[in-house]
């Protein structure tokens, strides 16, 4: 045996490594603190890259002996016994013997200085390298392991790092990196959008990624986009670096009720809680009650990835990983059923929280249905594919109710689907009353959705489909009321919508699953009365509705409360108090990210100020901030997808508060005042309320937070979970999980824990 003096054997690399900078030193500084370090992760996500840019680290800042073993190479690994697995490691460290190999062996070559050991692609022989690394690290102080393995070891004393998919700007540079070894060009501005669709749909998987990118040579990004669809035939090569290979291997891994709960969970279209994966993917084979092990075991194995940070656990297949999983559900025929599990289950999730909206919770109830928005379009798609009509009416209704495609900006893709549906029930007559009702109902909820956005005309072509559904069976219904009285006052600016939206809070009066339903018809009514009553008439009707609001404790609907109080004190000319009002308003907006709601207020403040310009005591200057708020506010109405033609009342407001802007300055002023509101629409809220603001619009040290993000990601750092936060601010943890998600989105990170270390370096480059 020899103790050797060689730095040890790590192979040379021949391509760049690109980012991991985080992971790299938060591996390094674990291995620092501890002895056994796993570097955990799916197939194809680099860990043997990092495993060797770690220990090239460590070798040159700590001058460690590192030694660099493939145990994915061990023949028959499922038979591996823990003398096998010694005897190749001595293998590999170029050590010869003939006797019975032990611990000893690899020992005796390490010799007693400061060694590391790395040990890559564990997966196939956990159990044999559990126990040997037990008595390498029990019979050497001064050895380190790092591992690299899919699935953890569950040894004494072993930390784990979850390697993580490349984040886009690294996945588009090794992309071009190595598309422009391979001949390519697709570094040219011009394509860089086509690149970016490419790495998201390859789930920033290097592998997945160098092999796309070596099909440039044939394929242009466009066709590569396309072949996506068949990702693992695109993406096939000899060899074992084979995309589907290597995912294989992972499948084989798992046990038979891992295996299923994988392709099960390949219907779910984003992110899935424990609950969710129970309804949909047990029973059939797989006993519920033993979930919580699977799902751990898909866990451990790297096959889901899971969050743990927020309230709930979330868990998560990549999409390569899902496309494998649903091809093995469509092998097995189970795929219309598991579509009708998961359709059925996001029906009720949808259904309950539409029918407990308006309350203290309705944040979190909006907040829960934006989590699992992705799931709940593909359920409302499932249920169309499958003739299942009603099923997604109901669906499409129930997220109109719950508010949430407004407050989190998912209008367009429901209002898409309420038309599709709309349009394939015109076709069939009704055959009964309830299903005459379901389709009136549907089209009038598409109506009002219509109305908002300013699409009268849209608006009245749906209602022409609702009372076709009722005709001859010599009903109506709240839905549809409630539907022509808006269209009536907001869409046409007509007084004969309020007495339909009076009649519409009768209709939907009288139960508590419809109390939600009652209040939108209140809130129109007293918005209605406001815009089209006489000045008292609207503080009576104002006053009603926040009244109604409060007492229910509903943040969401006293803010809007707030903005009719504000409008109705405006039409009596009561300048402070709708001022007031509009503070409050625009204060709880801002806490609860609502855009829409916000837009709406930036208008109403610009026309409080126009409409107080002649006791300003510096009119000129007043008149500018007027004209910067609307500029704000027409930049953010175009961004929420408001037609202001379409909602002639809210247009003769601002048309009326531009006229008297125009009595205290020129057209060219206000034209650069509105230009200035439009380029510092990001912080329009804060002049609004008369706070301080950064000196430029576009200013960037903050990372783009809003003020409630920056205080939510402080927390964050602190190490505070969605729970201590919601109680400290006083909201709801779902709530705190969605500003969660906007900052990791605006910071570039994918971890709560990295939150911490992007703040640091935002307060460096401000300093």
């Amino acid at each position: 045996m020899v103790n050797g003096a060689a730095a040890g054997n790590l192979p040379a690399e021949l391509t760049r490594f690109f980012g991991r900078e985080q992971e790299l030193e938060d591996a390094v500084r674990l291995l620092r603190q501890t002895r056994l370090l796993t570097l955990t992760g799916v197939g194809g996500v680099g860990k043997t890259r990092l495993a060797l840019q770690i220990a090239a680290r460590l070798r040159a800042a700590d001058h460690v002996r590192a030694w660099m073993i493939d145990l994915g190479t061990v023949h028959d690994p499922v038979t591996c016994t823990p003398q096998r697995l010694y005897a190749h490691m001595a293998l590999a460290m170029g050590v010869h013997q003939h006797a019975q190999a032990g611990p000893r062996v690899v020992l005796d070559h390490l010799g007693a200085g400061r060694e590391l050991l790395v040990l890559d692609n564990c997966e196939p022989v956990v159990p044999a390298t559990r126990v040997c690394v037990t008595e390498l690290l029990g019979a050497a102080p001064h050895l380190r392991i790092l591992a690299t393995s899919r699935q953890v070891l569950k040894a004494d004393g072993e930390h784990t790092l979850l390697v993580p998919p490349l984040p886009p700007r690294d996945a588009r540079s090794l992309f071009i990196e190595r598309a422009t070894a391979a001949g390519a060009d697709v570094a040219a501005p011009v394509h860089a959008d086509l690149v970016a669709d490419l790495c998201r749909r390859l789930d920033g998987l290097p592998l997945a990624i160098r092999l796309a990118a070596g099909r440039t040579r044939l394929l242009s990004l466009r066709q590569l986009l396309a072949g996506l669809d068949d990702r693992f035939k695109l993406l096939a090569e000899t060899g074992d670096s084979t995309l589907e290979h290597v995912v294989d291997w992972s499948y084989q891994l798992c046990t038979g009720a891992e295996q299923k709960v994988w392709a099960r969970a390949s219907v779910f279209a984003s992110t899935f809680d424990l609950a969710a994966v129970e309804a949909v993917c047990g029973g059939d084979g797989i006993d519920t009650s033993n979930m919580v092990d699977i799902v751990a075991g898909l866990v451990d194995k790297s096959v889901l990835t899971v969050d743990s940070t927020t309230g709930t656990a979330r868990y998560q297949l990549l999409e390569t990983l899902r496309d494998y999983g649903l091809a093995k559900l469509l092998t097995a025929a189970e795929v219309p059923h598991l579509r009708s599990r998961h359709r059925d289950y996001y029906h009720r999730l949808v259904a309950r929280q539409a029918d407990t909206w308006l309350g203290p919770g309705e944040l979190d109830a909006m907040a829960a249905v934006h989590q699992e928005r992705p799931d709940i379009l593909s359920a409302v798609d499932s249920a169309v594919t499958q003739g299942q009509l009603p099923v997604a009416r109901a669906i499409l209704r129930n997220l109109v109710r719950v508010r949430a495609p407004f407050f989190y900006g998912f209008l367009p893709a429901v209002l898409e689907r309420l038309l599709r549906a709309i349009e394939t029930a015109s076709r069939y007559p009704a055959r009964t009353v309830a299903e005459a009702k379901d389709v009136a109902a549907t089209a009038a909820t598409a109506a009002w959705v219509a109305v908002t956005q300013g699409r009268d005309d849209t608006a009245q072509r749906l209602l022409g489909v609702a009372h076709q559904a009722l005709d001859g069976f010599g009903v109506t219904i709240g839905p549809v009321l409630f539907a022509e009285g808006a269209s009536q006052a907001l869409g046409a600016g007509r007084p004969e919508g309020i007495d339909l939206l009076a009649a519409a809070r009768a209709a939907l009066s009288g139960g508590a699953e419809t109390s939600g339903d009652e209040h939108m018809a209140t809130m129109t009514w007293a918005m209605a009365t406001a815009f089209l009553g006489t000045p008292a008439a609207a503080v009576a009707a104002s006053a009603e509705h926040l009244r109604n609001a409060e007492a229910r404790r509903a943040p969401w609907a006293i803010s809007w409360a707030l903005w009719v109080a504000a409008l109705a004190a405006l039409r009596g000319d009561d300048h402070q108090g709708a001022t007031d009002y509009l503070r409050r308003a625009l204060r709880l907006q801002r806490d609860m990210r609502d855009q829409w709601g916000q837009t709406w207020s930036l208008y109403l403040c610009a026309c409080v100020i126009a409409a107080r310009l002649g006791d300003a005591p510096d009119a000129r200057a007043e008149a500018e901030l007027a004209a910067w708020l609307l500029g704000a506010a027409r930049d953010r109405q175009r961004m929420v997808g408001v037609s202001l033609p379409g909602l002639p009342p809210l247009a003769d407001l601002q048309t009326h508060a531009h006229a008297q802007i125009a009595a205290v300055l020129d057209e060219s002023s206000i034209a650069a005042a509105m230009r200035g509101g439009s380029r510092g629409q990001a912080h329009a809220v804060r002049v609004a309320l008369g706070e301080p603001t950064p000196r430029r619009a576009t200013a960037s040290g903050n990372g783009g937070l809003t003020d409630r993000e920056r205080e939510i990601a402080a927390l964050v750092a602190q190490g505070l979970t969605s729970g201590q936060i919601g109680a400290q601010l006083r909201i709801g943890p779902r709530t705190v999980d969605v500003h969660v998600g906007s900052i990791m989105q605006k910071l570039g990170v994918r971890r709560r824990i990295e939150i911490a270390a992007r703040l640091a370096v935002l307060s460096e480059r401000r300093s």
